[in-house]
């Protein structure tokens, strides 16, 4: 599936695991939302499809606000956030990449109000619910995370064909 997109997809966090196939690792050395987006602008040679889980969402957020030429996309799986941290409303505002927002739902009554705000607090954003699934929802529902990600990924890079800003390398990272 990730083997047909033009741009590398890069699952980067603290710990990010066993990424899926075709999708490369990003370990993230630095602690704080604006060190993890530095780190991971800095480690990428090109522009790139970034996957993060949990809490390496709010780096993520960052990077595509503060380093939008490094990501043709944001995918955010399982996302937790502050939601009352000013500096993280403030940074959804300036985050205009399309989005992805994946969130589980063991239950109808779990809430996914975190999530669902932010597919909601950027421009492109797009909110996605896998029913019956327990976080982490990339370990324990992979292939309907795979399917709706690569589905999303290739449609962010129609999107990219107009950008000027991305970075172009012959490297994938």
């Amino acid at each position: 599936m990730m083997q047909q997109l033009s741009s590398p997809a890069a699952l980067a966090g603290a710990d990010p695991g066993t990424p899926p196939e075709g999708v490369a690792a990003i370990r993230v050395r630095a602690g704080d939302r604006d060190a993890w987006a530095a780190d991971v602008a800095e480690q990428l040679t090109r522009s790139a499809h970034v996957i993060a889980v949990g809490e390496d969402v709010q780096g993520a957020l960052v990077l595509a606000a503060e380093h939008a030429e490094h990501v043709v996309s944001l995918v955010l799986i399982d996302p937790r956030v502050d939601l009352d941290d000013p500096r993280h409303a403030a940074t959804m505002d300036r985050v205009g990449v399309p989005t992805l927002v994946i969130a589980s739902a063991p239950t109808e009554t779990t809430p996914i109000d975190e999530p669902q705000s932010i597919a909601g607090g950027v421009d492109n954003g797009v909110f996605v619910v896998i029913d019956g699934a327990a976080a982490p929802t990339l370990a324990n529902r992979p292939e309907s995370v795979l399917e709706w990600s690569s589905a999303f990924m290739e449609i962010a890079e129609g999107l990219a064909e107009t950008r000027t800003d991305l970075i172009v390398s012959s490297d994938d990272f």
